[in-house]
């Protein structure tokens, strides 16, 4: 059984399919709010883009500006789902836990790096696209910022495309550790099951956002190739938290 419309915020880290399990999410908890308001009965949900734009023209950190907005939809609180790219924060969650549950989806990060790298590179708008190669996106600030996604995300690091270290890789596994619930993108079945055990109801997935990319596009390189070499070596910290979620769920 259902148990009372839960009251949800989802850190959607980029490529993890996210998009995928959002419109499940709210039609298996909230289809009565979603039925009457449609899109207007979830404010919290972020627009990436535009919250980007207005971070850069006030000088404040994207990731800041949307810990900020993420603060400021919790402590309004006219929506019981929030969701997208919002950094977790320790300061809300202390301030809210007993009120709100936190969950997140994970992917093995060498595959989410490369998602993103294609994904920037043939969508069809013109936020955070790109036409470098990806030998020279890996070399890219928003190439080395991809590789730490997870700490990106889960820490208040501000070096968001320095090598990360490990005082930002154990706060992003603590970070995890206070998560109601964690998912695996290679494992959606037992995220669905602990969504259950959560909140009363397996949730409905659907399969969205696919790649732009076609198979020609999206070729990987060689694994004994320099470039995924490189992608491996900078995606360590990202690896280790990865590990970490997978042992916190039991898989």
């Amino acid at each position: 059984m259902l148990k009372k419309e839960p009251k949800i915020v989802f850190h959607h880290i980029p490529k993890c399919g996210g998009t995928s399990i959002v419109t499940g999410l709210v039609l298996t908890y909230y289809p009565l709010r979603f039925l009457k308001y449609r899109r207007r009965g979830f404010p919290g949900n972020l627009n990436s883009r535009a919250a980007s734009v207005i971070a850069e023209q006030s000088g404040v950190n994207r990731y800041e500006f949307r810990r900020q907005l993420l603060s400021y939809f919790v402590e309004k609180s006219d929506s019981a789902f929030i969701s997208g790219h919002y950094p977790f924060d320790n300061n809300i969650y202390n301030k809210h836990k007993n009120e709100w549950s936190f969950i997140t989806l994970l992917r093995d990060p060498v595959a989410r790096w490369y998602s993103e790298y294609f994904w920037n590179r043939y969508k069809n708008h013109e936020y955070q696209r790109t036409e470098l190669s990806m030998e020279e996106y890996i070399e890219s600030e928003q190439g080395k910022i991809n590789t730490r996604s997870f700490i990106n995300f889960l820490s208040h690091s501000d070096r968001h495309g320095e090598t990360p270290t490990q005082e930002e890789v154990n706060e992003s596994i603590d970070a995890l550790g206070k998560m109601k619930v964690i998912g695996c993108l290679e494992h959606m079945d037992v995220f669905q099951r602990d969504m259950k055990v959560a909140f009363g109801r397996k949730p409905i997935i659907f399969n969205r956002n696919s790649s732009p990319a076609n198979a020609e596009q999206k070729i990987l390189p060689d694994k004994e190739s320099a470039l995924h070499k490189k992608v491996l070596e900078l995606t360590q910290g990202d690896q280790e938290i990865y590990q970490a979620a997978k042992k916190i769920i039991g898989i």
